[in-house]
């Protein structure tokens, strides 16, 4: 999605209201995923949900050892 066609683009500051970035490359995205966190990529970028997806790994629950 284009931010100009967002309804929390702000035309007058040119920027989103919400602070969020738009990368606009799959590898564009990981860099700012790795830079700044998932958060800091807007709600509605193409590439945000693949890219949550891919950190969706499960780490193991250590259990306690059976006496």
């Amino acid at each position: 999605m284009d931010c100009r066609d967002c309804p929390r683009y702000d035309d007058g500051a040119s920027r989103c209201r919400d602070g969020k970035l738009n990368p606009v490359t799959w590898g564009e995205a990981v860099d700012v995923g790795n830079i700044y966190g998932i958060r800091a990529i807007c709600t509605f970028n193409d590439h945000r949900e693949r890219l949550v997806r891919a950190r969706g790994v499960r780490v193991p629950i250590a259990r306690p050892l059976p006496r």
